[in-house]
């Protein structure tokens, strides 16, 4: 996806290139953001007659993404562990039917949360490094934290 700027628009257009099946497509949308709110809206009023399914935008990561989600501090900025994420979407075919849905999202490339058996091991580690009535305190403050680990049994 690229931004395109013509002279004299409020925003940049959002240009959007499919490749593939030997098929190349521009998909351009027009951009509008809202100012009290931050929410960047593109509209694409026109889709070339191709059949496609899907497609699959990746966008960079960080402060200066040219989009990126309005997420508050205590989710560290972060898309990881948001629960429903959706995509408003309105779609009117060629034929004059239309859509009006909210597509589901996915979020990839977050780290896996650890295991309270994981956590558990990381405490007691820690705690290993205490000697004396300070270690023991510490071991039994973490077991009480992250509990007991069940063993398995094996079949």
């Amino acid at each position: 996806m690229y931004f395109v700027s013509y002279g004299g628009a409020a925003f940049p257009d959002a240009v959007i290139v499919l490749d593939g099946y030997g098929v190349s497509i521009e998909l351009r949308g027009e951009t509008f953001i809202n100012g009290k709110t931050g929410v960047t809206t593109t509209t694409f009023k026109t889709v070339p007659d191709a059949p496609f399914t899907s497609f699959e935008l990746t966008l960079p990561e960080g402060p200066y993404s040219a989009l990126a989600a309005n997420l508050p501090a205590k989710d560290h900025y972060s898309l990881c562990g948001q629960q429903q994420l959706t995509l408003p979407t309105d779609i009117t075919a060629q034929n004059g039917i239309e859509i009006h849905q909210n597509t589901p999202i996915s979020v990839t490339g977050c780290p896996k949360t650890k295991t309270k058996a994981q956590k558990l091991a990381a405490a007691l580690k820690a705690c290993h490094k205490k000697h004396g009535r300070k270690r023991a305190q510490c071991e039994k403050a973490a077991r009480r934290k992250y509990g007991p680990v069940k063993k398995r049994k094996r079949a």
